[in-house]
C-alpha cells in the first residue's frame, strides 16, 4: 500500500469514530460549495445549549446564541420554530436561513432597529446543520458559524 492510501485509511477510521463525524463532513461538503470569498464570517461565541448564561434569568424553553464578526454582532433565540433575533451592523437589511447543502430555509428583513423573525418551515428537523447569512443594500454578506438546531 502507498503511504497515501495508508494516511486516507487512517483519516477515514479517526473520522468514522469521532462524535460529530457527520457535522464535520457536512461542513466540509458545504466549503466546497462556498462561493462567496469576501463574505465575512461570523464566530460562535457563545451558545445556551453548551453553556448556561451567567447572570441571566433563565430563558426557559428558549436556546440563546451569540454570534460575532468585525462590526457585526448577531443574537439569535430559537424558540417554537422560530428563530428571533437582533443584527448589529451597519445597514444590514436582510438575514436569510440556509441548510448545509446551500438551500435558503427561510427569509426576512430587519426592522429599523435590527430585528428579525423566522418561521422555520415543516420540514426543517430538529437538529437541522444550519447557518444565518446578513445582507446589506451594497451586497455585502456576512455568514454566521454553523449551528444545529
Amino acid at each position: 500500500m502507498e503511504p497515501d492510501e495508508i494516511l486516507l485509511g487512517d483519516l477515514s477510521a479517526a473520522l468514522n469514530e469521532a462524535s460529530g463525524a457527520e457535522d464535520v463532513a457536512a461542513v466540509g461538503r458545504s466549503l466546497w460549495a462556498w462561493r462567496d470569498a469576501d463574505a465575512g464570517l461570523a464566530d460562535l461565541i457563545s451558545d445556551s445549549a453548551v453553556e448556561p448564561l451567567a447572570g441571566v434569568r433563565s430563558a426557559g424553553d428558549a436556546r440563546l446564541l451569540r454570534f460575532t464578526a468585525d462590526g457585526v454582532g448577531i443574537d439569535l433565540e430559537i424558540l417554537d420554530g422560530h428563530l428571533r433575533g437582533l443584527a448589529l451592523a451597519a445597514d444590514a437589511q436582510r438575514v436569510e436561513l440556509s441548510d448545509a447543502a446551500g438551500a435558503t430555509l427561510a427569509t426576512a428583513d430587519l426592522d429599523a432597529s435590527g430585528w428579525f423573525d423566522l418561521a422555520l418551515p415543516p420540514r426543517v428537523s430538529p437538529g437541522a446543520l444550519v447557518r444565518l447569512g446578513l445582507s446589506d443594500n451594497a451586497g455585502n454578506q456576512t455568514w454566521t458559524a454553523w449551528f444545529r438546531l
